[in-house]
């Protein structure tokens, strides 16, 4: 286990405990049933030196949400109690270990007062596509980066293919870009003699590993209906195929790549990562 500081939550282990426990209340689990899933994830992995952390940061979680319960407290006051916690920082390491010391001593305080009112939390509202598989959609440029490159007003067509999971449980389209911009769009009879946009950056990777099959498959982040720019959007109507993939599960791993409406620090905006997928392979027969 990792550890870099005093505070209760400068370890591998203890920020993941505080996490999991409120993400099960959102899921709509019960304090108790939320803490009996966490004991049984996190007892069985024979790892004594975690065990004190885990009931510690379990403890100030629940307290500071105003729902300690009592064997999670007695469990806290007990390893609390124990000489050997308090000298995890011994040796050589005195001054993080009179840090550590307050660090306990500030949450034996804690839990030994009467623990706040429960905190409300909100309960995920989980957003599932509403799109048909093989639905086909029409979107028009309009960003300051597709004016910048030269497309802005243009259209480029994808297609939903299938379905994925994105965090903490939505269900998003997975769709393939045809390999066309343009000012006119195209029929639908039209659309078999267009290539797809792979979803690879680097078109060097075909040169080098010519026999690689090439992925053409995105997942298009979508956590509610609000968010999806129906301004930019045209229905151009259905087109079934066999190479359509029935959603497979919320625990199927796929790896697709992650484009979003928006941008954000886990994937790229939209139209961004078609113009620039676009410009790097417009030349390049797949």
């Amino acid at each position: 286990m990792g550890t870099w500081g005093t505070s209760l939550y400068d370890n591998d282990s203890t920020g993941d405990i505080r996490g999991d426990f409120l993400d099960k209340l959102k899921r709509g689990k019960t304090n108790e049933e939320a803490t009996k899933e966490l004991v049984d994830e996190n007892m069985n992995t024979g790892d004594t030196e975690e065990e004190p952390l885990f009931w510690l940061d379990l403890a100030d979680t629940q307290w500071n949400y105003g729902r300690l319960l009592p064997e999670v407290k007695e469990k806290a006051l007990f390893y609390l109690s124990q000489d050997k916690e308090w000298e995890r920082w011994g040796g050589s390491e005195q001054q993080k270990q009179v840090a550590w010391k307050m660090t306990l001593e500030t949450l034996k305080r804690k839990l030994e007062s009467p623990q706040p009112p429960i905190k409300k939390l909100s309960k995920y509202r989980f957003y599932h596509c509403k799109w048909n598989m093989g639905d086909v959609f029409a979107y028009r440029f309009t960003s300051n980066y597709s004016k910048e490159k030269g497309f802005e007003g243009k259209y480029v067509i994808f297609r939903k293919v299938s379905e994925d999971t994105w965090w903490p449980g939505h269900i998003i389209p997975v769709v393939q870009v045809y390999k066309w911009l343009g000012n006119n769009i195209p029929s639908m009879d039209k659309l078999s003699d267009f290539d797809l946009l792979p979803a690879c950056y680097n078109p060097s990777a075909l040169k080098n590993n010519p026999n690689k099959p090439l992925e053409y498959k995105i997942k298009l982040i979508s956590e509610s209906e609000k968010a999806i720019p129906r301004e930019n959007l045209i229905f151009l109507g259905n087109l079934p195929g066999d190479d359509i993939i029935p959603f497979r599960g919320k625990d199927y791993w796929t790896g697709y790549q992650e484009v979003g409406w928006e941008s954000s620090k886990y994937n790229t905006k939209f139209e961004h990562y078609v113009i620039d997928m676009y410009l790097a392979w417009c030349d390049i027969k797949t």
